[in-house]
């Protein structure tokens, strides 16, 4: 299965972090992209609110805290988990196209610098405004080609990679293979290409 794509929005305090992750996850979801996002502070501080229900869960000793409602889920971790260990929880509820960190300062994350900060490592871009620019370059990096996939088929739909999981790709994979090795001249299939436009 694909990995999904990560990216990082870094830059100082009232510099427009927040706004430009939102602002990039309506546009990719509007386009079906599938997103994922983080907020990494180096605040001491907790999304669960004193006196509620599940602080009083996690104050007690619980390590993990699970909120449902009619709207929502909420999983509070008590412990703090560096950012693969995060990316490897987000991959384990469901599949993503792109997962935006905002706050990221690891060394592997591709970063996007917003405003004058020390431009930290793995920075790809330094954001001046130009949106569209921007998007454009999130989708390049998001739908690299198939050479760079560790799956054995590798399918994009309109410019977009569709993640496959193990059954349908078999399925495809066996169901081309099979029609290729009736044609004529065809001995050993290793690898195949098929592009075509309707």
């Amino acid at each position: 299965m694909k990995k999904p794509a990560v990216f990082g929005v870094y830059g100082e305090s009232n510099t427009g972090k927040t706004t430009l992750v939102i602002k990039l996850i309506k546009r990719l979801t509007s386009e079906n992209f599938k997103v994922a996002t983080v907020k990494i502070t180096d605040k001491k501080i907790g999304a669960d609110t004193e006196d509620t229900d599940t602080w009083k869960h996690g104050l007690a000793g619980s390590d993990l805290v699970v909120f449902s409602s009619p709207v929502e889920t909420d999983y509070l971790l008590k412990q703090n988990k560096n950012i693969d260990e995060i990316l490897q929880t987000i991959n384990a509820f469901d599949k993503y196209d792109i997962i935006l960190v905002e706050g990221a300062n690891d060394k592997k994350t591709p970063k996007i610098r917003l405003g004058s900060i020390v431009e930290r490592e793995n920075t790809i871009l330094s954001y001046t405004g130009d949106f569209d620019k921007l998007v454009e370059r999130i989708k390049d990096e998001t739908n690299k080609g198939c050479e760079n996939v560790e799956e054995k088929i590798c399918i994009k739909i309109n410019g977009k990679q569709i993640p496959l999981s193990e059954f349908p790709s078999d399925i495809i994979k066996n169901t081309i293979s099979g029609m290729l090795k009736s044609l004529k001249d065809v001995d050993e299939i290793k690898d195949v290409e098929i592009h075509f436009k309707l």
